[in-house]
């Protein structure tokens, strides 16, 4: 039986939730409007079918189009509405229409199948209705405007026993037909008694010298039409009153619109009625996907309702109307009060307003009392319990007087009225802390000065260091005496990590800048060793002492341009070699590779999510950031063992993390290289990524492991984080940014290099490389000229624009640099290819710009490297060409 109650009340669950979701969801209405806007009968309708739209809870669209078709007839007005609708919602998905009056449902009934098929459509409104009219549309209902003609032409006759004929005033629009017809149906119930004429489509001239005319045995029936004169359109309201105005015989209709504007009054039909009611069916439609069980309502409510004027204009009794009935312009009843309860009245007026005065003054009495208490409550619970410093304040054997809610929260401690008369030896809530702050206490107790911007770490178990910003200052009592202290204390550490970001962004930047400018010319130097090395060694056999004594140099001054490449990679992280890059397989490889080089004390393992984004990152960069770090956790813990995680997985940085870390908010892969070794002392955290900054022994490190990582995330747009807890977890946290989906491209190949017969033209300052170079390229097999001048090699290539295949051109020269070089020759030889070389990496993007930049080679480069640059110019030439 438990089981069942469970399963069922799962069951309510799922249906009320799907029920929840499909009520949320936005559906579009249309209501089409047979007449113009401002017309009273269509705005009662639409006010009744908003008003139960607004209340069903569902998410509705009401579309309104107004069709005005009693200023507007004829078929190819209704092709244009046709078109026209058709063409504005073929976009929308409709799930169901509403229509108001005859003009409309025909329309529907006519083009629905061309733009609006299938969609359930609800009518009101209409006249004159056959069952044949709908007979096979299933998805067509609503409700119908009967009104009872037989009873309001019975009121005309209690009201004037003599009458003999009824005019039926009307014209030739679809509603006004079929309301003329439901009267035709009407009349023989009066035959023998009553004559009934119809006036059709008159001009408002015959309409009035007709009316003027009429006997008091006669009545008007009104029917609402629009009529012309003179150029103008009256609308039915003062067409009716115009008639009324100018007939000596009653009006009737059968419309409470209307009522006010001449008619007598009746039972007469309600808009707002029609609209509920077809609306409701049209709710019924969208809640549960079918059309009602009744689909055509043959009516709604009539009232009896009578205009006072026209009335006593007739002297009608009225004890002659039915009961319930309701009257408009009545007289205001208040004159006629008699003398006594008038005078009632106004002294009950009197005597409540006197007891109101009392009242008030009571009222103020209390709050002067309420202001009173509230003066003798505590400070602490009016004001302090709102700041949001720590303030605590102690008598003069520093034992606790009270504190505020923001101080016992901070430390731990309970509610402020448990701490009230203990002392800090007994809630310690950091030992350190409070013996430094009793020594404070104790001397501002002593001194009677006060101590300000006192600057204190916490650090809290498993947690990061909390930086307070202290104030003490001392209390006196009347006498001027010191009788204790009161203490604040704001958590500024925010503010703290953000200025030393700062410092450290502004230190890196400036060494960065210095880092970069000696890195170029190391390079110039690298590269000239390395090349006049290469050439020695082209001159002495292979294997010799001296051969092996030029390859040491060689290796040498590789191992110098590596370290120059670290130190560029801090100072200007550049992009180059980024690709489409699966940073999970770039973790679990460098994993594999680490775990099979470390001690089985040491147990090292990776976390990585599913489906991690591929991103825009360098792989060789990526794993030598692990690499580094990696092998700083395992020299922190490789005595004692333990565990080194590395983990993987995409994060949303916000804001204030982002501002923090200096990156934009947003998505971004979270790389965590953690251990749980002795961590990193608080005051050396700041200066950790600073170059050649390092711990250990001069034979462990250079010191410029962690700048290097810093650079390269750097290059990569991302931000990186530390936090440590010694002997728990220290972990730094590398986020890198997921801009959008990519995937990965396929790397070119150029096959293998061989010697070329090319003509190359060669410029450089540099006196060494102009000397070496050439000679490297002769023995690649290539013709080569060295020029130290740019004005004098563009001048050469001016002259014979097709004497060279390729040009080789450094960037930094006094006269000009490689670039606007590149450029005057694409304006007199384009075809030619140009090759740049150079130490700086911020000219990079620039290089992009000139078309006729091929590529660019940094410095130090060796023989290898420049022939397999050489060639990868001349074959990309050689396919743009074919």
């Amino acid at each position: 039986m438990r089981y069942l109650v469970t399963a069922f009340a799962l069951f309510i669950m799922i249906f009320s939730a799907t029920l929840s979701m499909a009520e949320s969801e936005k559906r579009n209405v249309l209501f089409l409007n047979s007449y113009q806007n401002g017309y009273a009968w269509s705005d009662d309708i639409l006010d009744g079918v908003r008003e139960v739209l607004n209340d069903s809870n569902l998410n509705i669209d009401l579309h309104i189009e107004y069709m005005d078709t009693k200023r507007f007839k004829g078929e190819e007005f209704m092709e244009i509405l046709h078109s026209y609708y058709a063409f504005k919602y073929k976009g929308y998905n409709l799930s169901a229409i509403i229509v108001s009056d005859n003009a409309a449902l025909n329309f529907m009934l006519k083009y629905q199948d061309s733009f609006f098929s299938d969609v359930p459509v609800l009518f009101c409104g209409i006249n004159d209705f056959k069952p044949d009219l709908i007979k096979g549309k299933n998805n067509y209902g609503g409700v119908l405007e009967n009104p009872d003609i037989e009873a309001n032409v019975n009121l005309a006759l209690t009201f004037n026993h003599d009458i003999k004929k009824v005019t039926v005033v009307g014209d030739n629009s679809v509603t006004s037909r079929a309301i003329v017809h439901q009267i035709e149906t009407a009349a023989p119930l009066f035959a023998g008694r009553l004559t009934f004429e119809y006036w059709n489509d008159l001009t408002l001239a015959e309409l009035l010298k007709r009316s003027r005319g009429m006997d008091r045995n006669e009545i008007l029936l009104f029917t609402p039409f629009y009529k012309g004169a003179h150029g103008e359109l009256y609308t039915a309201e003062e067409v009716l009153q115009i008639i009324s105005d100018n007939s000596p015989v009653m009006v009737f209709s059968v419309w409470e619109f209307l009522l006010g504007h001449g008619i007598v009054g009746g039972k007469l039909l309600s808009g707002q009625d029609q609209g509920r009611q077809a609306a409701k069916m049209a709710v019924e439609v969208l809640q549960t996907g079918q059309m009602p069980g009744q689909k055509v309502v043959l009516g709604t409510n009539e009232y009896y309702m009578f205009d006072y004027n026209i009335l006593k204009k007739f002297n009608i009794d009225q004890t002659l109307l039915p009961e319930d009935s309701i009257i408009i312009n009545g007289p205001d009843y208040f004159y006629k009060l008699n003398k006594q309860v008038f005078w009632t009245i106004i002294v009950s007026l009197f005597v409540l307003s006197i007891i109101l005065i009392f009242l008030v003054i009571s009222i103020l009495q209390r709050r002067r009392v309420e202001k009173r208490i509230k003066a003798q409550l505590s400070f602490q619970e009016i004001l302090m319990d709102t700041i949001p410093l720590q303030i605590c304040w102690k008598d003069k054997s520093q034992r606790y007087l009270g504190a505020n809610s923001s101080f016992t929260d901070f430390f731990e401690m309970g509610s402020p009225s448990a701490i009230i008369g203990l002392d800090d030896s007994v809630l310690k809530p950091d030992k350190e802390f409070a013996e430094e702050a009793a020594k404070w206490d104790k001397q501002v107790i002593e001194t009677g000065k006060q101590r300000l911007r006192i600057s204190w770490a916490m650090t809290r178990e498993g947690g990061d260091a909390v930086w307070l910003d202290i104030n003490k200052v001392p209390l006196y009592n009347e006498k001027g005496d010191v009788v204790g202290t009161l203490s604040t204390a704001q958590d500024v550490t925010r503010r703290v990590n953000l200025e030393k970001q700062l410092l450290q962004s502004q230190k890196m930047e400036a060494i960065g800048t210095l880092a970069g400018g000696i890195a170029h010319d190391f390079n110039n130097i690298l590269t000239s060793i390395i090349n006049s090395v290469e050439l020695a060694m082209n001159d002495v056999k292979e294997g010799t002492i001296t051969w092996k004594d030029l390859d040491r140099a060689v290796k040498a001054a590789q191992r110098g341009s590596r370290v120059v490449k670290q130190i560029l990679t801090f100072s200007r992280p550049s992009q180059e070699g980024f690709k489409p890059t699966d940073i999970s397989d770039v973790v679990r490889e460098t994993v594999d590779f680490i775990k099979a080089s470390l001690p089985r004390n040491i147990r090292v393992t990776a976390n990585v999510s599913e489906d991690v984004p591929l991103i825009m990152a360098d792989p060789t960069q990526i794993h030598q950031v692990i690499m580094n770090l990696c092998t700083n956790s395992f020299q922190s813990i490789r005595d004692s063992g333990g565990h080194i995680e590395v983990s993987l997985r995409t994060v949303d940085v916000d804001d204030e993390q982002g501002q923090f870390m200096r990156v934009k908010s947003g998505k971004y892969l979270k790389l965590a290289i953690s251990d749980n070794g002795p961590g990193i002392p608080v005051e050396i955290l700041d200066k950790i990524f600073d170059p050649f900054f390092t711990t250990k022994g001069k034979a462990e490190g250079t010191g410029l492991g962690l700048a290097v990582v810093h650079g390269l995330i750097k290059g990569h747009g991302g931000g990186t984080s530390v936090h440590s807890s010694p002997n728990v977890k220290t972990s730094f946290e590398i986020y890198l940014p997921v801009t959008s989906q990519i995937r990965n491209l396929d790397n070119k190949s150029y096959g293998p290099l061989h010697l070329g017969q090319e003509s190359i033209l060669f410029v450089e300052d540099d006196e060494d490389q102009l000397e070496t170079t050439p000679r490297i390229l002769e023995s690649l097999g290539y013709t080569v000229k060295a020029l130290s001048s740019p004005a004098e090699a563009f001048k050469l290539i001016s002259a014979d624009p097709h004497q060279f295949d390729l040009i080789i051109t450094d960037y930094d020269m006094p006269e000009a640099n490689g670039l606007d070089l590149a450029k005057d020759i694409q304006n007199v030889a384009p075809a030619i290819p140009v090759l740049i070389v150079s130490g700086r990496r911020n000219f990079l993007n620039f290089a992009s710009e000139v078309k006729n930049v091929r590529k660019v080679l940094m410095k130090p480069y060796s023989k290898n490297i420049i022939a397999d640059a050489i060639r990868e110019v001349l074959l990309s030439t050689e396919k743009n060409d074919g």
